[in-house]
């Protein structure tokens, strides 16, 4: 397979965005959610096992993701299918070579410019490589994927597994949930060209290994969670700027607040972050939360104890939340078709502000109960309300564990990955429709610079 391909740079762009706009808000649907199994993984061949990392969705609406297992050398995939699942090809076996990059749970990104998708694919792999601790790679829409960082375990750390963050200067922030200086992960910025620096090495005391990616907060700080370390060793929320100023704004204490937080962060228009524990709340076995740049927290939803495996509420939720709004990450499209084509691929730090009230939908997952087989459930959160919704609970059949960020798409869909269950037993990528498509409006001001590479 060609181990070259062309990455041309987009244009980039500077535009005024959407000043005085009535914009429309994806609010939960009256009516019940459609639950439809798009792609059933076989493991078998040049398809996939166990999905993870979360979803891409391009400007044509074709859906792109990873397998951790399975392809022809039986470490993982990279993949695209069409939103309606009738098409599905595998795009690139990892494992191709000895020294190839393996296992890519991360999620992709995707490099845009002016509303045009250029097809190259930015990520992660968390083994293989030339010292067998992972990669970041770039791949193609033709098969071909090229290697442009391989991690050592040493400063520069190992086993990245969060999403990459693009930023206006082209590079791609990211961590790595082990090895740096002092082996407790790193955060770094990557260039396309493979140029690599680390911005920071967790020492234990300000957290450690994080497994999650970076979040935009609306001050030109990134954001993060670390799954250990920090004063009572639960973790830790931080931020880091561009060049690597680094401060820890809240540490779990395993308590009613939670503790061990896995995932990227999800942030709303005023700047709050969202996230998830693994851990800890009244019901020890996770959290919902909320905490703002300056550290102050608020636990949101503690989820029931799940002692006999039937949590009817859903347990352990261990994805990234998704929110009811455009938020920077790009993840996620208003439905309404005259802003659909709006791509908010990158911010530049103070990039937007908005002056009126949005309501914050939260939308995620939770690895276990649901039913009594076990299998884990899909979710909403409404922040104003507190009111907590199962959407779909799992049986096993028809997908379990579903531990990867939802993506919330401009059809109105919700769309996402199971690790296991299925026909098969090792995945699938399912859509769940009626929860997106009824929209309100959410008027006042909203306005700023953006720029998109």
């Amino acid at each position: 397979m060609p181990r070259t391909l062309s990455i041309a740079r987009a244009r980039i762009t500077v535009a005024l965005c959407l000043a005085l706009f009535a914009l429309a808000l994806s609010l939960p649907a009256a009516a019940a959610p459609t639950f439809t199994i798009l792609h059933t993984f076989s493991g078998v061949g040049a398809d996939g096992a166990q999905p993870q990392g979360g979803l891409l969705q391009d400007i044509a609406g074709k859906i792109h993701g990873e397998t951790q297992l399975g392809g022809l050398n039986g470490v993982g995939t990279d993949w695209v299918m069409s939103s309606s699942g009738s098409t599905f090809n595998t795009l690139y076996n990892f494992g191709a070579t000895a020294i190839d990059g393996q296992a890519p749970t991360g999620g992709l990104r995707n490099l845009v410019g002016d509303a045009e998708v250029t097809g190259i694919d930015f990520g992660v792999a968390q083994s293989g490589g030339s010292f067998g601790l992972g990669t970041v790679f770039i791949a193609d829409q033709l098969g071909n994927e090229i290697t442009i960082h391989n991690f050592t375990g040493g400063t520069d750390g190992g086993v990245p597994v969060g999403r990459l963050l693009p930023w206006v200067d082209g590079s791609y922030y990211g961590t790595a949930a082990d090895g740096g200086q002092y082996g407790y992960g790193t955060v770094f910025r990557i260039a396309g060209n493979g140029s690599f620096k680390v911005l920071h090495a967790f020492n234990l005391s300000d957290g450690a290994n994080p497994l999650g990616g970076l979040q935009y907060g609306n001050d030109g700080n990134f954001y993060g969670s670390t799954v250990g370390g920090g004063k009572f060793n639960e973790g830790v929320v931080y931020k880091i700027s561009p060049t690597g100023s680094f401060s820890v704004i809240y540490n779990f204490t395993g308590g009613t607040d939670g503790g061990g937080p896995q995932e990227a962060l999800a942030t709303d228009f005023h700047g709050n972050l969202y996230g998830t524990t693994s851990l800890g709340g009244t019901g020890r076995v996770g959290t919902i939360f909320r905490v703002n740049q300056w550290g102050s927290f608020t636990t949101l939803y503690t989820f029931p104890t799940a002692s006999d495996g039937t949590n009817p509420k859903g347990s352990t939720p261990l994805a990234s939340l998704t929110l009811s709004t455009i938020d920077c990450d790009r993840d996620l499209f208003t439905t309404p078709a005259q802003v659909r084509r709006l791509i908010w691929q990158r911010a530049t730090g103070r990039a937007f502000t908005f002056g009126g009230s949005a309501p914050v939908v939260l939308y995620g997952s939770t690895t276990s109960g649901g039913n009594a087989t076990n299998s884990g459930v899909i979710f909403s959160f409404n922040v104003s309300t507190k009111t907590y919704t199962i959407l779909y609970a799992f049986s096993g059949s028809d997908g379990a564990v579903p531990d990867g960020k939802l993506l919330a798409s401009f059809d109105g869909n919700l769309y996402g990955t199971t690790t296991a269950g299925g026909a098969n037993g090792v995945g699938v990528v399912f859509k769940i429709g009626g929860v997106l498509s009824s929209a309100a409006p959410l008027r006042g001001t909203f306005q700023g610079i953006h720029r998109i590479h």
